[in-house]
């Protein structure tokens, strides 16, 4: 067995068996009665399901067969039928058994044979017990598997095994674009994710996972961003330095993030995340990546609630673009996280 075939197998028995404008992904508020952390990433993987599934069918690095292509296209094509109502609806075996069991087997979803029918969620099985005594929630990537393979129930009468690899083929390339950070090893309760899509055409989406909610700070990020016309140094830390004629890139990479930096006070914590950025900058006619030591600061703060859970607080999220050049010969003993 190969190494990629491997892998596939793998996946195919774990998925069968800011801002005031940063958006927060609540449980009851957008899907039904999904409340954790793994049915907030089933949610996402949904209303993103068009766009990963369009950057599979533009690149030969899915490896679909013409077969599989064509299936993908049909459940592309009629995405806006899909979706056309509330679509997504979580249940539980364990509270009417049988109600997932198909083929002899509990799966952890099943829907109609015909398009928008209901795709019914099995939450039993969105979450796995980690080496940390904690549970991991299905990752992003590993519900756009599940979700191309019930979709693929609704044009055609394909086999199980069939809708298993297809959604492991989007899945497969969806993995090697996102990139996870927990806060603790092991412990996915606070987590920042970045998906880069392209390297030169579009933005990353950059969420935030505190607790049971899914902050989804992409515009943010967008708006934080600048390719630098015109740089003053200022040999100071942390003074910024500078800027004049800055202009927004045409795209940008997020990578190389990190929690930097925290401070935790009473039941409040305060965090950083810092990563490098990329931008994709026009200067004259020529479009190219310039990283130019462009780096970002992700800070916010979260509070632990009496069920010891902790939760985002909304408006405390910043997100700043600067550099840290060798000019910077002077460093004033000033932590930004004492200014919160």
């Amino acid at each position: 067995m190969t190494k990629l075939n491997a892998l596939i197998l793998s996946l195919i028995v774990s998925v069968s068996a800011v801002s005031a404008n940063a958006r927060i992904l609540r449980g009851g508020d957008l899907v039904n009665n999904g409340g954790g952390i793994a049915e907030k990433n089933v949610f996402y993987a949904y209303e993103k399901l068009d766009k990963y599934i369009q950057i599979c069918l533009k690149t030969d690095s899915c490896k679909l067969t013409e077969r599989q292509r064509g299936l993908l296209q049909e459940i592309y094509d009629h995405m806006s039928l899909e979706k056309a109502s509330k679509q997504l609806i979580f249940a539980s075996e364990k509270n009417a058994p049988g109600s997932f069991i198909i083929d002899g087997l509990v799966r952890v979803a099943k829907t109609g044979s015909t398009v928008g029918s209901p795709i019914y969620i099995n939450s039993d099985l969105l979450y796995t017990k980690s080496e940390a005594e904690g549970y991991d929630p299905v990752s992003i990537p590993e519900a756009v598997a599940i979700l191309v393979h019930e979709m693929g129930h609704h044009y055609g009468n394909y086999t199980h095994e069939e809708l298993d690899l297809l959604g492991v083929r989007v899945s497969l390339l969806l993995q090697q674009k996102f990139i996870s950070t927990p806060l603790i090893p092991w412990n996915s309760e606070i987590s920042a994710t970045v998906f880069n899509p392209n390297l030169t055409t579009s933005f990353p989406e950059v969420l935030l996972n505190v607790g049971d909610d899914v902050i989804d700070i992409s515009e943010e990020y967008k708006e934080a961003v600048a390719c630098v016309g015109i740089t003053v140094p200022i040999p100071i830390l942390p003074i910024p330095d500078l800027e004049l004629l800055n202009k927004k890139p045409q795209a940008s990479i997020l990578h190389n993030v990190h929690w930097s930096k925290f401070k935790e006070k009473d039941d409040t914590l305060s965090v950083m995340i810092t990563g490098n950025v990329s931008n994709n900058c026009v200067y004259k006619t020529n479009i190219f990546i310039r990283n130019n030591d462009s780096k970002i600061n992700i800070t916010f703060r979260m509070v632990k609630s009496s069920t010891g859970k902790w939760i985002y607080i909304k408006d405390s999220l910043g997100v700043d673009q600067y550099k840290d050049p060798w000019w910077k010969i002077i460093r004033l003993p000033l932590n930004p996280l004492q200014t919160w």
